[in-house]
């Protein structure tokens, strides 16, 4: 009976999933079919010759008119502007052909009356482009196949128009040239083609997600499986270059490959080194987006020619664009560049690479994580965001997988005793997190929060220090906070120093010198004064009031630091209107109330749009393009998210009151580094932060989520883990969707 039941629990599992991707399946072809509707057979069109004030009726034989086309000049068809009299035909039929030099047929159309309109263009057009390998001259045969009810005739100008000769069909010239535009490039059925691209992977992902989540399997497992298909989906939905700062995380990944290869990676100015197939692509800081773009990738990426992986063609890129995690980005450009693909397709390796770094580091992370804790971890992993920067070649996947691995080890060690190789681990991820991004620093301290016996060697389970016996894993957290700061300060030191760069050095030395004696002597009177509560009860007060009296001296003295900007240098500006000077330390500590005045200001305006950074409802970087899809996902996101945090009624006790001012302190520690970073970067003439992303903060979402899931204010009878997995995972599903709709129907805004 029990079989029987198992087995009809998968049966059943099995058909809802089928029935969930099929339904996937429909909605994916309903949105390919409203945008054939909407932006299907639509030409883009480049005038030929705009010059016309004639009216010359198509003869019974036709018309012949030579039309130039350059070499590498895409031709989709052409536009003429054709003339009823006034008059609105019932019946008639216009034949259009066009033939290159060789004679071969490269155009052949027909137009009736339910699409020539009076004094209107009407466009000829093919699906395929012809594109000539040489400047040549075309040959359009105009002429009625079945005759119009009044005569039909052509705009064209009086005398011919550079060389372009309209004549009879029988080769009499009519010393005019008629009004045409070339078609450049044409959306035909690509709206419905580059939809159906996408049925396989969502279907694939929530046939996974419904499966999975139904059979309660381990969410470690859940996560990679359902993530993979969504983030090759968003590897289909997000365009080339066009994904937060991907033209500089390119540069940054090809010069590590360049590197692998043992070929120099740069040339004597400097600057990098390309194949020649990737050269044309370079100078583009952002890509385009549209259905056309859209559709001139897809052709590039399965018809465009590679290379070998030879660097013989300079650039303008300079090296060194990134200090970022690129292993994974660089891995898949270098496996690519050996294969000789071209560059969409070597742009599509990276990206997939950096998808599945990001996927395992993320199961490790649910994997890690306490039972109570791993369906919080597996919602954040799916969230749009986080796959969004996956599936492109952002360092930031790495630094998130690595931060939400750390957070979740951490919390596991807070409730048991670690092996070795946890211990290894802890530092490890420790010594990773710190130099991956500056403003993640403070999250190391998260090693603080386990007890210091979840970490002693049973063979030594205390030390001594300073004459005193403390719990051997207190070496584990030194190990983890010395090694940490080390490798942050050694790649973050040249952005501190820019930061500060109005600021006495020596003076800031003196007082990081002082600090740490300070920490020092602070650590030594608890080692020693510890088992004497009321001494050090009021060696805690005094210890407080000397931190209380070095900030405000502290603040007092670095805001009379160093000179501060004359008049004529506050009214410095660039070409655009932009301060030549940023916010620095100095300038924020010597204009305090200013930079309090600019984030009140900034919260208002830009607080929904970091909300919905924070979730990935709003797609590529939103400082170029503002790709925001409904809100109604961000607040089914949002509630998904809550529902995982939420505790369960009988579940105990996350974290003590000290540990939630600690995490809560945590996470003030990063927002604060948040706001100084974005304030490196704003013009001192800015009213609001400039740069500012939701994405910074989303590292820390899941301690925010810990202090919302150790409160019982609101508790939960059972775990709905996979289900908030599984709507979670669902609604990211529906974000990709309408965001390929929003991506393909974005227009310029004029």
């Amino acid at each position: 009976m029990q079989n029987y039941k198992k087995l009809l629990r998968v049966v059943c599992s099995l058909a809802a999933a089928a029935l969930a991707a099929y339904c996937t399946i429909m909605l994916c072809r309903w949105v390919g079919y409203d945008l054939q509707e909407r932006l299907g057979n639509t030409p883009s069109y480049a005038i030929v010759n705009d010059e016309y004030s004639q009216i010359i009726d198509i003869p019974e034989e036709g018309l012949t008119q030579k039309m130039p086309l350059q070499a590498g000049q895409p031709f989709y068809g052409v536009r003429l502007k054709f003339s009823t009299h006034g008059q609105l035909y019932k019946s008639g039929m216009t034949m259009v052909e066009v033939y290159n030099e060789a004679g071969q047929q490269v155009l052949f159309a027909a137009g009736n009356f339910l699409n020539i309109w009076d004094d209107t263009f009407t466009e000829f057009t093919c699906n395929d482009a012809y594109i000539p390998d040489h400047d040549e001259t075309l040959t359009i045969r105009l002429y009625n196949e079945v005759a119009w009810d009044g005569p039909l005739g052509v705009w064209a100008s009086e005398g011919e128009v550079d060389g372009m000769v309209l004549s009879l069909t029988d080769g009499e010239p009519l010393n005019a040239t008629m009004a045409m535009q070339r078609v450049s490039d044409f959306t035909a059925n690509w709206p419905a083609l580059l939809a159906a691209r996408l049925q396989k992977p969502l279907a694939a992902a929530v046939f996974a997600a419904v499966l999975l989540a139904m059979l309660k399997t381990p969410l470690f497992l859940l996560v990679p499986a359902v993530g993979l298909a969504l983030g090759v989906g968003f590897t289909y939905v997000t365009p080339a270059l066009v994904a937060p700062d991907e033209y500089t995380h390119l540069a940054a990944a090809y010069e590590l490959a360049s590197n692998w290869s043992g070929q120099p990676a740069a040339d004597e100015d400097g600057n990098l080194l390309l194949r020649a197939c990737d050269a044309a692509h370079f100078g583009t800081k952002t890509g385009e987006i549209g259905i056309l773009a859209y559709k001139n990738e897809a052709i590039a990426e399965s018809s465009e020619p590679g290379n070998p992986d030879e660097l013989t063609t300079h650039s303008e890129i300079k090296a060194g664009q990134g200090s970022g995690s690129y292993l994974a980005q660089a891995l898949g450009i270098r496996l690519a560049r050996v294969q000789g693909k071209n560059f969409y397709t070597m742009l599509l390796y990276g990206r997939l690479a950096n998808l599945i770094s990001y996927l395992l580091l993320a199961a490790l992370a649910v994997w890690l994580a306490p039972a109570s804790l791993r369906g919080l971890f597996a919602c954040v992993a799916l969230l749009p965001m986080p796959l969004q920067l996956a599936a492109s070649l952002s360092p930031d996947a790495a630094v998130l997988g690595l931060v939400f691995s750390f957070t979740a080890l951490c919390l596991r060690l807070r409730g048991e005793q670690a092996v070795w190789w946890q211990k290894i681990l802890l530092i490890v991820l420790g010594g990773l997190v710190a130099p991956g991004k500056a403003i993640y620093l403070p999250v190391v301290l998260l090693c603080l929060l386990i007890p210091a016996e979840n970490l002693t060697y049973a063979k030594k389970p205390a030390v001594r220090f300073l004459g005193e016996e403390i719990p051997g894993g207190c070496c584990i957290h030194s190990a983890t906070l010395v090694l940490a700061f080390c490798f942050w300060l050694a790649a973050n030191l040249q952005a501190v120093a820019y930061a500060a760069r109005d600021m006495n050095t020596t003076v800031l030395l003196a007082g990081g010198a002082a600090a740490l004696v300070l920490l020092v002597l602070a650590l030594a009177g608890y080692l020693k004064l510890r088992k004497h509560p009321r001494v050090f009860f009021w060696c805690k007060i005094a210890f407080a009031a000397v931190l209380v009296l070095g900030a405000v001296v502290g603040v007092r003295a670095v805001s009379h630091m160093g000179g501060g900007l004359d008049p004529d240098q506050l009214t410095m500006t660039y070409p655009n209107g932009d301060s030549i000077w940023t916010f620095s330390f100095g300038y924020i500590c010597r204009n305090i109330p200013a930079t309090v005045k600019l984030l009140l200001r900034t919260l208002p305006e830009q607080g929904t749009l970091w909300l919905q950074g924070l979730l990935g409802t709003t797609l590529g970087e939103p400082i170029v393009y503002r790709i925001d899809v409904s809100w109604l996902l961000g607040v089914g996101l949002l509630l998904a998210v809550l529902a995982a945090a939420l505790p369960r009624q009988e579940g105990p006790a996350l974290l003590g009151r000290r540990s939630k001012a600690g995490v809560a302190g945590i996470c003030l520690c990063v927002v604060l580094a948040v706001l100084a970073a974005a304030l490196n970067w704003t013009p001192i003439n800015y009213q609001t932060l400039f740069g500012l992303q939701g994405r910074y903060l989303l590292p820390i979402l899941p301690l925010v989520l810990l202090l919302v899931k150790s409160s019982k204010t609101l508790a939960l009878r059972r775990d709905v883990s996979h289900a908030a997995a599984l709507c979670t995972g669902t609604l990211t599903m529906l974000t990709l969707l309408q965001g390929f709709g929003l991506y393909a129907a974005w227009q310029p805004v004029s």
